[in-house]
């Protein structure tokens, strides 16, 4: 029963970690000044995360989570650049997406503990009616309810993209 409750327990920490974009109770993305331990790898995607699972490599949670973290830091200057070859909102929305779940797929095929992983799935299965998370539609659709038009729908998937959960991050020291 211990173990049951501190997987779920784990399972809604890291929920943020990968899930998608949550509104409240987040700010924008840490930075994190850590190190990547030397030695271990940093998957390029979610075949190479689950490859290199499959041969032993761990990371541990803090890792994963570090992992997400510097790829959601990257949703910004992406947005920058695309923004400064006058890229539309749409697209710079849809990159601003794709990038932040790749992130979370990746971070999800890095973790140790595949129960969690469940976890997270069954949470996305509820909230987003898809296992891996909210798609790019169901954004629009939601800032739509919201009252936002045009270009500003686009423009608070950029910056939902950006932000992470803070008391996951804090749980996890970072």
């Amino acid at each position: 029963m211990v173990i049951r409750l501190r997987v779920w327990g784990l399972a809604l920490a890291l929920c943020t970690a990968v899930a998608g974009p949550v509104v409240v109770g987040c700010k924008a993305a840490v930075t994190v000044d850590e190190p990547w331990p030397s030695g271990l790898a940093k998957p390029a995607d979610v075949a190479e995360a689950s490859a290199l699972r499959a041969s032993g490599m761990v990371w541990t949670d803090r890792q994963v989570r570090q992992f997400y973290l510097e790829r959601v830091a990257l949703i910004a200057g992406q947005d920058q650049q695309a923004r400064t070859e006058g890229e539309s909102a749409e697209a710079r929305a849809r990159a601003a997406y794709q990038l932040r779940h790749d992130a979370r797929m990746t971070a999800r095929a890095m973790m140790a503990d595949q129960e969690a992983v469940k976890g997270l799935e069954a949470r996305d299965r509820v909230k987003y009616s898809n296992p891996d998370g909210p798609t790019f539609e169901y954004l629009v659709e939601r800032a739509r309810a919201k009252g936002l038009e045009g270009d500003a729908v686009f423009e608070s998937i950029v910056a939902s993209a950006q932000q992470t959960n803070e008391a996951t991050n804090q749980s996890l020291g970072l």
